[in-house]
């Protein structure tokens, strides 16, 4: 039985600031069948309250603990209280204070998280890539490449992780899709086994497969990123393909 639906973002819910047709139609239902949502991310430069704000705004019912983002996930896989030396920006930094832990700049840290950071210089790749080099573990919040912006390309974090990890020969934990690990933190948010879940994605580069990794059924809906024919050459592929909202609705999940 069907507990939890995991939906991915942007491509899934929401394409720039336009919600997806359907989706929060869809998802109001699944709250009146008794089924809960959540709703994940690899980005982590974004508050929650900033992502509830919007899907409020599209009439998608959503609350704080609804939203995984890989920023909550950075914070809580650090298990205990630790000094965290950041490469990113505010999201990720309110996410790992709030969780108890302390930015530090000049000392060094027991952890070096790694994300999406536009004021990426020079002298904090140095000090990323030392403080590794002198036994703190190093964390990366995604492994994006590139995003896609209003017909442009911009570098991800995955840009950024992939200079630290060049200078020094360190890979690091990844924890954003396509691993595992966001959708484990979403499964133990909402109190769910694997098989009482489903995840919902366009991208069959990332949210099939972090979703398969963790046990969880998978549904691609080809509303963003992902094509229909890209299924034959994909790695993962999903349990089912659906075109938009209207024929996921006729899926017996």
């Amino acid at each position: 039985m069907t507990k939890l639906i995991i939906f991915d973002l942007d491509g899934t819910v929401y394409l720039g600031e336009k919600e997806v047709p359907g989706a929060a139609e869809y998802i109001k239902q699944c709250h009146a069948n008794g089924i809960r949502t959540m709703f994940v991310t690899n980005r982590s430069n974004r508050v929650p309250e900033l992502v509830v704000e919007q899907l409020r705004g599209y009439g998608i019912p959503c609350e704080l603990s609804d939203v995984m983002t890989t920023a909550l996930a950075a914070a809580s896989y650090i298990s205990t209280p630790s000094k965290v030396y950041v490469v990113g920006e505010d999201g990720l930094r309110i996410a790992l204070k709030e969780a108890g832990h302390t930015i530090v700049e000049d000392e060094q840290p027991d952890y070096v998280v790694v994300s999406i950071d536009r004021e990426f210089t020079y002298s904090k790749l140095a000090k990323a890539a030392t403080y590794i080099l002198k036994g703190a573990r190093f964390i990366a919040t995604n492994p994006d490449h590139r995003l896609h912006l209003n017909g442009r390309i911009a570098p991800g974090s995955g840009s950024i992780v992939a200079a630290v990890q060049t200078a020094t020969d360190v890979a690091p934990v990844m924890l954003g899709k396509p691993e595992r690990a966001l959708m484990d933190a979403a499964l133990e948010q909402a109190g769910v086994t694997a098989d009482e879940a489903v995840a919902i994605g366009d991208n069959l580069e990332t949210d099939i497969p972090a979703a398969a990794a963790a046990g969880v059924r998978t549904v691609l809906i080809l509303t963003g990123y992902s094509k229909r024919e890209d299924c034959a050459t994909a790695k993962i592929k999903p349990d089912f393909v659906v075109e938009d909202y209207a024929e996921l609705s006729q899926l017996d999940l």
